[in-house]
């Protein structure tokens, strides 16, 4: 399926076939991030970001870090080994 997004500074599209995803782990921002990076291309592009709290608070990101990060390794496992991505 070919996807066209719209980042500034940032042109064309991208198959999914092709793309890998990426589980990213930010603790400078606080973010664990569902990316995509398709395929020869060094730059990730964010979908969706993984919070397993409700509040804003720093503390709480750290408390569910560890499970919000195995719960994005998971569903990008899922991705990548999903053979029918059309």
């Amino acid at each position: 399926m070919e996807i066209t997004p719209k980042f500034e500074l940032i042109e064309g599209s991208f198959d999914t076939k092709d793309s890998k995803m990426l589980c990213v782990v930010s603790d400078k921002y606080g973010e664990i991030a569902l990316s995509i990076q398709p395929q020869g291309c060094g730059w990730n592009f964010p979908i969706a970001q993984i919070k397993l709290y409700s509040s804003g608070l720093r503390k709480d990101f750290y408390a569910t870090k560890e499970d919000a990060r195995k719960l994005g390794e998971e569903i990008a496992r899922r991705w990548n080994n999903c053979s029918d991505k059309e």
